[in-house]
C-alpha cells in the first residue's frame, strides 16, 4: 500500500472510531441541562416575612431541578404585581388574593389596566392585617385613629393600601404616615405615631413586634360589624374574619373585632413557562418542613388545596398550568373557575 493510502486509510479509522465512541456516551455527557435563573420578588427585609421568602428561595435552589432563585426585596404585594407586569420578576411572593384579582379584573387599585396574564403558584396562608397601637395611646378600634398618625404600612402593600380605602370609605379621618417597618416602629416607639398596620398569623402578635412589646407596650384593634358591612358595600371581596378576645398570643386583652384576612401567596405571569412554575410548586411543597422552621406560620396550611378551599366564588384568580399538573398528580380537583384559558 502506498504511503498516502496508508495515511488516509488511518484518519478515516481514527474519525469512525471518534463518531463511535460519541454514539455511545450517555446523553448526559453530551448535553448538560441548563440552570433557568429566577429573579423572585418578595417584601422588605425588615419585615418577618422576609424569611418565608428566603426560605422558599432555598428550598428550590435545593432541589437540583435546573432553578436557580435570587430573592429581590420589594415592596410587598402591589409592587410585586406590577413587576410581575413589567417582567422585572419571573415570580413573586407576598401577594395576596384580592390585590391579584383586582390587577385580573382592572378594577381598584388597577382601575383600568387589566391584567389577565397573572396566575397564582400557591398559597402561604390566611393572615390579618392586624392594627397595632401603643397602649398608652387609649385606642381602642379603627375609629378611634380619627385625627390620629398612624402607619398604614409600606408603600406598595395591598395592606397599606387597603387601611387607605377603608379611611375613605368610614370618613375616619386618620392622619396616615407610610413607611418601612423598621421607620415605622421606631416611630411608634418614640410616640410620633400611635400605632402601625402590619400582617401577622391569624393567633399570634408579628414577631418583629414582640421584642418591641416588652419596652413598648401595644395592643391590637380592629373594626365593628358595622364598619365591615360599609366596607364590603363597597370592595365586596374583601375578607374579615372575627377575632374572639383572647385569641391573639402576647396580647390576650385584645378582641373582640374583626380583621381584613387576606389569602396570601405566590404568583407569576401565565408566560412562565408550565414546566418551571410545576418545578416551583413540587419543590415548595416538598421542602415544606424546611419552609416551617424557618417560618413557623405556614405550618398546617396547604399550599394548594387550602386555595380552593378558602377562596370565596368570584374572587378567584386563575392558577398557573403547571400548577394545575401538579395538583392533578396529587389527585386534587381544580375548580373550573380556577381552571386558566391556556391549560389543555
Amino acid at each position: 500500500m502506498r504511503p498516502d493510502a496508508a495515511k488516509t486509510l488511518g484518519m478515516i479509522l481514527v474519525v469512525w472510531l471518534s463518531v463511535a465512541l460519541i454514539g455511545s456516551a450517555p446523553a448526559h455527557s453530551q448535553t448538560k441541562a441548563q440552570t433557568v435563573n429566577l429573579n423572585m420578588g418578595s417584601t422588605s427585609s425588615t419585615s418577618a416575612v422576609y424569611a418565608w421568602c428566603v426560605a422558599t428561595a432555598n428550598v428550590i435552589n435545593k432541589a437540583n431541578v435546573g432553578l436557580n432563585v435570587t430573592v429581590v426585596e420589594s415592596g410587598a404585594a402591589l409592587d410585586n404585581l406590577r413587576k410581575l407586569k413589567e417582567g422585572v420578576f419571573d415570580f413573586a411572593l407576598s401577594i395576596d388574593i384580592p390585590s391579584a384579582m383586582q390587577m385580573h379584573q382592572g378594577i381598584d387599585s388597577f382601575k383600568g389596566q387589566p391584567w389577565k396574564d397573572v396566575r397564582v403558584l400557591f398559597i402561604r396562608n390566611v393572615t390579618v392585617d392586624r392594627l397595632y397601637a401603643r397602649k398608652d395611646a387609649g385606642v381602642k378600634s379603627f375609629a378611634d385613629l380619627a385625627g390620629k398618625k398612624f402607619s398604614p404600612g409600606i408603600p406598595g402593600a395591598s395592606s397599606t393600601a387597603y387601611m387607605m380605602k377603608f379611611n375613605e370609605v368610614l370618613k375616619t379621618g386618620i392622619q396616615f404616615i407610610p413607611g418601612t417597618l423598621s421607620d415605622s416602629i421606631g416611630a411608634m416607639q418614640t410616640n410620633r405615631i400611635v400605632g402601625l398596620q402590619k400582617t401577622s398569623p391569624v393567633a399570634a402578635m408579628d414577631a418583629s413586634l414582640i421584642e418591641v412589646n416588652l419596652t413598648t407596650p401595644i395592643t391590637a384593634i380592629g373594626f365593628s360589624r358595622a364598619e365591615t358591612e360599609k366596607i364590603k358595600a363597597v370592595y365586596p371581596y374583601v375578607p374579615f374574619i372575627e377575632t374572639a378576645k383572647g385569641a391573639i398570643g402576647q396580647i390576650p386583652e385584645a378582641g373582640p373585632m374583626f380583621e381584613l384576612a387576606p389569602i396570601v401567596g405566590a404568583m407569576a405571569s401565565k408566560d412562565l413557562p408550565a414546566e418551571v412554575a410545576y418545578k416551583i410548586v413540587k419543590s415548595y411543597v416538598e421542602g415544606l418542613p424546611e419552609v416551617a422552621a424557618a417560618y413557623p406560620a405556614v405550618k398546617g396550611w396547604d399550599p394548594v388545596a387550602d386555595l380552593f378551599k378558602y377562596v370565596p366564588e368570584g374572587a378567584e384568580v386563575p392558577v398557573h398550568a403547571g400548577m394545575v399538573r401538579y395538583a392533578k398528580e396529587k389527585g386534587l380537583e381544580v375548580p373550573k373557575r380556577f381552571l386558566p384559558p391556556e391549560y389543555k
